[in-house]
């Protein structure tokens, strides 16, 4: 067991380093502090519920929409656990819950039973509902499926939940009801990049172009943060079908695709969204950047001008121009 890695996340320096200590004290070496998530090649997390820049629960799913990390034992732990927090840690798929302060024995067994079902666990009234529903909807049974997740909602408020409700009211043709939904759904998970997808297609139909371009962006940000590409391309290359004339979107394909590696198609996106605007500065300076990739410098450093011309204060693109003159790059 001495060989796991862990990364243990919490903003409060005292858990944190009470946390490694108990670890460490249980002969375990590999083990990486944070303030925040973000995860890397590690065998366990051990993250706080409450942090302010994201909470516990926001990484898990994160790291759960990732399919590297689909099977990454993963736990919260917390001071109290009321059970909507049981619930929707369940219904994330974490693998257990700790309670704080931490007991050195309690954690010794959470550890070296990892694979199995931790003491707090999602309540089977709960999780068999939950499950069933997931299998009336695989069978086209949508009302009765619906009728099963509102009677959840009276146990606690869940995304998931509210998801499916959602994808239900849109099946049957409600879209007034399913955006509801869905924006429920977001308001308990921000990063609910499904609901918002969803949400932006329950607008199109409706015909609200702009209220539908906005959440369907915010979905493809949330993917390209969890570097989901191929399904932030796609919901971008959805937005263009219906809003040719979104910048946003153009540059935030350049960046994709530089991501990539693939520089040619970056800078074509790039000249699109310029040629719709050609008074962004952040255009200009992505372009910039793709350059210095290319080491193209003299081309970098006349793109950083132009967003500095529009923008004397871009901090960013004026130390990109010192970095090139200073001969750091």
């Amino acid at each position: 067991m001495s060989e796991i890695s862990f990364l243990v996340v919490d903003d409060n320096s005292v858990a944190l380093r009470e946390l490694a200590d108990s670890l460490r004290y249980l002969g375990h070496k590999e083990i990486q502090e944070a303030r925040t998530g973000k995860i890397r090649n590690y065998d366990c997390v051990i993250s706080a519920w409450n942090m302010p820049e994201m909470s516990g629960l926001a990484f898990l799913k994160i790291v759960r929409n990732d399919d590297r990390y689909i099977n990454l034992p993963f736990f919260l732990t917390d001071a109290g656990f009321t059970k909507a927090k049981v619930i929707d840690a369940g219904c994330a798929a974490v693998t257990g819950l700790i309670v704080k302060p931490f007991q050195v024995e309690t954690l010794k067994n959470k550890i070296s039973t990892m694979s199995k079902v931790m003491e707090i666990s999602v309540p089977e009234e709960v999780r068999l509902p939950f499950l069933e529903g997931m299998k009336l909807l695989e069978d086209g049974k949508y009302e009765e499926a619906l009728d099963l997740f509102e009677k959840m909602l009276e146990v606690g408020e869940n995304a998931e939940i509210y998801y499916n409700i959602g994808y239900i009211k849109t099946v049957k043709g409600d879209y007034a009801a399913a955006i509801e939904a869905f924006r429920k759904a977001t308001q308990l998970d921000r990063y609910f990049a499904k609901a918002y997808e969803a949400m932006g297609r329950a607008y199109k139909a409706l015909g609200r172009t702009d209220e539908s371009t906005k959440s369907m962006k915010k979905a493809a940000d949330i993917y390209m943060g969890s570097q989901k590409e191929e399904q932030a391309e796609g919901v971008l290359n959805e937005i263009l079908e219906q809003n040719p004339d979104t910048i946003n979107v153009y540059n935030t394909l350049g960046v994709l695709y530089r991501k990539r590696g693939d520089y040619q198609a970056a800078l074509e996106q790039y000249r699109k969204a310029l040629k719709i605007h050609p008074d962004q500065p952040k255009v200009y300076y992505n372009v910039g950047r793709l350059h210095v990739d290319l080491n193209d410098l003299e081309q970098a450093k006349l793109s950083f001008e132009k967003a500095l011309a529009l923008d004397p204060d871009f901090k960013e693109a004026q130390e990109a121009m010192d970095s090139i003159e200073f001969g750091k790059v």
